[in-house]
């Protein structure tokens, strides 16, 4: 019973090292452009329907974001100290964002889903972001973006959407 009772504590000394909460950092934040390559895929999770994929470049290093059509803002990060026989790292990403009336009548607050990011070496370098691509996403307001790992927050960065003043 005892030899039971210490095999079931080992295996679990196991399980929780090899799910140690990982160690996170944003390398850069701001707003971003995409560069000729980019595309949109649908994803009914997000306010627009939409995601736009491609290689973006870094504009501006800022967490206030002007409103402009278009507009692809976010961060690039890297989480590592994962366990390197662990090939996907199971996160959640949460958004809350201002009130958004989508064309159907709907309000979005927010959205949030699951992404598993392949590691390479127990790391993993990735980016997220929003794009205001439709004219009913130029609202003002706060953006919270979060990574929540075994649902506890790992990752986030805040931004604050505004309408610049005409020049």
């Amino acid at each position: 019973m005892v030899v039971r009772g210490i095999c079931a504590l080992l295996l679990w000394g196991v399980v929780l090292a090899a799910v140690a909460a990982p160690k996170a950092r944003i390398l850069e934040y701001g707003y971003y452009h995409f560069n000729n390559q980019s595309s949109l895929e649908a994803n009914a999770k997000v306010a627009s329907g939409y995601v736009r994929k491609g290689k973006a470049t870094l504009v501006k290093k800022t967490e206030r974001i002007p409103i402009e059509k278009g507009r692809l803002f976010g961060f690039r990060f890297r989480i590592e100290g994962v366990d390197s026989n662990v090939g996907l790292i199971p996160l959640e990403l949460v958004v809350e964002h201002p009130p958004i009336k989508k064309p159907d009548g709907t309000v979005s607050t927010g959205y949030r889903y699951p992404v598993d990011l392949k590691l390479q070496d127990g790391a993993v370098e990735d980016k997220t972001g929003y794009s205001l691509n439709h004219d009913y996403e130029l609202v003002e307001g706060e953006w919270h973006f979060e990574y929540r790992f075994m649902n506890k927050p790992l990752l986030e960065q805040r931004f604050t959407t505004y309408k610049p003043k005409p020049e």
